[in-house]
């Protein structure tokens, strides 16, 4: 069964079958060689049937929207077939045990993550200056210090 046949007639005709199919030097069996399934043309064939990107304003607009679904309405949007699959990934994933995990990732695509801006630093760690313990005999001496440290009310009015 399979393979070549032992009788010598049904052998050399079997040989001959076989090099009929079996391409010579320099013969090309493919000519326009393989199909070219790229990108470029997955994007015009997806244009061509007149699909369109959502910017990412309307993305956004639609996870939340999805997030405000209640449990009914987001098992409707699951179930039908005729939406887009991002439409219904997004119903499963709230639907799901990370429900929480999957509205957070929603609310931080529409309005973007959180970020902390520290305004007051530049980013640097704060160091307060060591603070200096001054013991005076007399008042003559505390007049002299005090004189000496800059008055708060003029470092606020400049």
């Amino acid at each position: 069964m399979g393979g070549l046949s032992r009788d010598p007639k049904k052998r050399s005709n079997q040989l001959a079958n076989l090099k009929k199919g079996m391409a010579k030097k320099g013969d090309v069996l493919n000519p326009k060689g393989r199909p070219r399934n790229t990108i470029r043309t997955m994007i015009k064939e997806f244009e061509d049937a007149g699909l369109v990107v959502p910017s990412n304003e309307e993305m956004g607009k639609m996870y939340l929207y999805i997030a405000t679904l209640n449990e009914e309405e987001l098992k409707k949007l699951l179930n039908d077939k005729e939406l887009p699959m991002m439409t219904r990934i997004i119903a499963r994933g709230i639907l799901s045990k990370k429900g929480l995990d999957v509205v957070d990732k929603i609310v931080n695509r529409a309005y973007g993550s959180q970020q902390h801006i520290d305004i007051t630093t530049n980013g640097k760690d704060l160091q307060p200056e060591p603070m200096k313990l001054i013991f005076v005999a007399n008042k003559e001496e505390l007049e002299k210090i005090e004189n000496e440290i800059p008055n708060t009310e003029e470092k606020e009015g400049k």
